[in-house]
């Protein structure tokens, strides 16, 4: 069994991750699906500074706020996932940052989002159970779906994840989508930012299939796991 906790959208707000300090003590990873911050390096330090406090076992793609130095940080650090995977336990996770034309610089248009998609599956062994950790979400689902109604997610995640059919594709960047869909028999999961929709997503992984995915509410008991603030970051 394997249990992730993923966070997308944290916009500059870290310590909105004490207040979930022991569910990312148990859990087995942590996902961050993009939009860590706002483009500040020092945010992006200070948020792997908490994490690494709670749970070590961290995997990350940038949002399109995030940045190409930011992109660098996590390679070296071995929490990227951006173009590329990383085997945990027995699934591969696999993952593409940026998203369409927006804010920020980290974008890509829908040609490139298909290419970094299928560079981040390259070498994954046959018949491995995919996760797929992608800022951008999918187009036509709950998780891509503005307040007023329209769905501004991505063709080609769409394409790629009806092709290819990972267990779930952890996503974010449209904050109001806070929903669980399905593309096929892939599970789309899109939580919203923690400090807007005061939630997370939580999935658990057993014997390469999805047995538990949701959006779990903060609880006042979350927060049950002191914090030492030690004076520097390191990689998970």
């Amino acid at each position: 069994m394997t249990t992730f906790i993923a966070l997308p959208d944290l916009h500059d707000k870290s310590d909105h991750v004490k207040r979930i300090a022991r569910p990312l003590h148990e859990a087995d990873a942590v996902l961050l699906p993009g939009d860590m911050t706002n483009g500040s390096n020092h945010q992006l330090l200070r948020l792997f500074t908490l994490l690494d406090e709670l749970n070590e076992q961290q995997y990350a793609v940038p949002g399109n706020m995030d940045t190409a130095a930011m992109l660098a940080y996590l390679a070296r650090e071995g929490l990227n996932l951006h173009r590329t995977w990383q085997m945990l336990d027995d699934v591969a996770l696999c993952g593409v940052g940026g998203a369409l034309p927006f804010a920020g610089d980290f974008v890509f248009s829908e040609a490139q989002l298909a290419g970094l998609l299928q560079d981040c599956i390259a070498g994954v062994p046959e018949r491995v159970p995919l996760v797929l950790v992608c800022h951008q979400p999918p187009l036509h689902t709950a998780c891509d779906r503005l307040g007023n109604g329209q769905h501004v997610g991505s063709a080609a995640v769409r394409a790629f994840i009806e092709r290819v059919q990972p267990l779930v594709c952890f996503t974010g960047h449209i904050h109001e989508a806070q929903a669980i869909d399905h593309v096929g028999r892939t599970a789309i999961i899109n939580p919203g930012p923690l400090w807007h929709s005061q939630a997370y997503a939580f999935a658990e992984i057993t014997g390469g299939t999805l047995v538990t995915l949701a959006i779990r509410p903060v609880q006042p008991h979350d927060a049950g796991v002191a914090l030492t603030q030690p004076g520097g970051p390191s990689g998970g």
